[in-house]
C-alpha cells in the first residue's frame, strides 16, 4: 500500500539582489536562525558536513518543544541558486520529507529576488494529517515572512 504524500509550496519577493540573497540563503545552517529565530537552537552540521560538502548532515533542535531534527543536504546548484535537502526520520509529525528552495532575479523589479519553496512529505504514524499538513504549509509560510523580514531589516540598517 502507497503512503499518502503531501506537497506544500510557497513564494515571495525579498528584497535584496539574488547574489546577497544567495550568499545568505545558500548555507541551511545559516538560514535557520533567520527562518525559526529563538526558536531554533544547538543547530550545527555533523559528522564532517559543511555549507561546501553535499552530501552534509545537519541537526537542530527546536523550542519550546525540545523536538530533535536532523536533516542532509542532499543536493545545491550554484547556477541553479538551489538547495534541497530531506529529514532523516521525522519531527512535527512528518516524515519522508523533502524540500527544496531556489532563488531567482526578479527580472521587473531589479535588486529584488524570487524565493519559493517546496516541501513534500509524509505524515508520520500516530499523527493526523488534517493536522500535519496545515501545520507544515504554515511553517512554511512564517518562513518566508521571516526571510522577507530578515532582508528589509538589512536593507533598512544597510
Amino acid at each position: 500500500m502507497l503512503a499518502a504524500r503531501y506537497h506544500v509550496y510557497d513564494s515571495a519577493v525579498v528584497d535584496a539582489p539574488v547574489e546577497d540573497a544567495w550568499r545568505e540563503l545558500r548555507d541551511v545552517v545559516k538560514l535557520l536562525p533567520i527562518v525559526f529565530g529563538d526558536a531554533v537552537k544547538d543547530y550545527r552540521y555533523i559528522d564532517g558536513g559543511s555549507a561546501e560538502k553535499i552530501p552534509s548532515r545537519f541537526e537542530f533542535t527546536l523550542h519550546p518543544s525540545g523536538e530533535r531534527a536532523l536533516e542532509e543536504v542532499v543536493a545545491r546548484s550554484e547556477t541553479e541558486r538551489s538547495v534541497t535537502y530531506r529529514l532523516l526520520g521525522q519531527v512535527l509529525g512528518a516524515e519522508g520529507y523533502i524540500a527544496t528552495y531556489r532563488l531567482r532575479p526578479v527580472t521587473s523589479e531589479p535588486g529584488k529576488t524570487f524565493l519559493e519553496w517546496s516541501r513534500e512529505f509524509g505524515v508520520a504514524p500516530g499523527h493526523e494529517p488534517e493536522k500535519v499538513a496545515p501545520s507544515i504549509a504554515a511553517l512554511t509560510a512564517k518562513e518566508l515572512v521571516a526571510i522577507k523580514e530578515y532582508f528589509a531589516q538589512r536593507r533598512r540598517s544597510g
